[in-house]
């Protein structure tokens, strides 16, 4: 189910202050949308606003109490909102041998539990309402695979995370396809985004310093490479209003990441076939 035209549409967009988010707003505006933007850091996302001159609200999509007042904002505002991007996240670096509890409650509530109060909010006003629409969830390509080139820098609760993501998608199709809602994930790999500055702003003062993302662990080679994977978010942005438009479930964002989810495919296909 394809969202062709967002001419006269109205989008609400999580984690909108800069990165990916700020993009989106930017691509649906010129597309001829209107944009509410929401984030939790009060300032970049006053500054945005005042940029793209859109209604805002500051939200913590942790809280579940927040972002229903946040998603009725912006419903009142546009009298119904027909896209959702639930795009606020954060990263943690680190093994999950070594991961804290307060880290995964942390990572969990934000990326996991944060997507699922924005798409719960939006979702049963669009069927109160009998109203169509689409909802784009922001994953990861660490929602459909451990990417092979970041394997020594372990992101493991940020891979958890992500695969729930990829399965909040699915979850939100099975719900809404019927009621006319089509459901995408972006799944950006290497994005020129911010993620690892906001994620040390917004995390709670008591869990203490980020854990340090350690790239002297990455092949020298794959690390010298590294630079030139890096998209624009704004080309990120096209890539995501084009896969709305040709109505994709999973939005890739770089021809690379096939390889990943190819070798995924083969070892579940060779599991499979020791049942032959």
């Amino acid at each position: 189910m394809a969202m062709t035209d967002f001419e006269g549409r109205t989008a609400l967009i999580t984690g909108a202050a800069d990165g990916i988010g700020a993009a989106l707003a930017e691509a649906l505006l010129e597309a001829g949308a209107r944009v509410f933007l929401s984030d939790i850091n009060e300032a970049k996302l006053k500054e945005t606003a005042r940029r793209l001159k859109s209604p805002n609200a500051v939200c913590d999509v942790s809280d579940a109490k927040a972002v229903d007042a946040t998603v009725e904002a912006a419903w009142t505002e546009f009298g119904g909102v027909d896209l959702l991007c639930a795009n606020a996240g954060v990263i943690v670096p680190g093994s999950l041998l070594e991961a804290s509890d307060e880290d995964a409650r942390f990572i969990f509530g934000v990326n996991v539990w944060g997507v699922v109060n924005a798409c719960r909010s939006h979702a049963l006003r669009l069927r109160a309402s009998e109203r169509t629409g689409h909802i784009l969830l922001t994953g990861s390509e660490h929602s459909l695979s451990s990417p092979e080139y970041l394997r020594e820098m372990p992101l493991h609760l940020y891979n958890m995370t992500k695969h729930s993501v990829l399965s909040i998608g699915e979850s939100m199709r099975a719900e809404l396809t019927e009621n006319g809602v089509g459901v995408s994930v972006l799944c950006p790999g290497p994005v020129m985004s911010g993620l690892n500055e906001n994620s040390e702003q917004a995390r709670p003062e008591e869990l203490g310093a980020q854990p340090e993302l350690n790239i002297s662990r990455l092949d020298p080679t794959t690390l010298s490479g590294l630079g030139d994977l890096y998209l624009s978010a704004a080309d990120a942005a096209a890539i995501a209003l084009r896969g709305i438009r040709a109505g994709a479930f999973v939005i890739p964002t770089h021809a690379f990441q096939r390889k990943d989810v190819d070798a995924r495919y083969k070892e579940m296909v060779a599991g499979f076939d020791l049942l032959e």
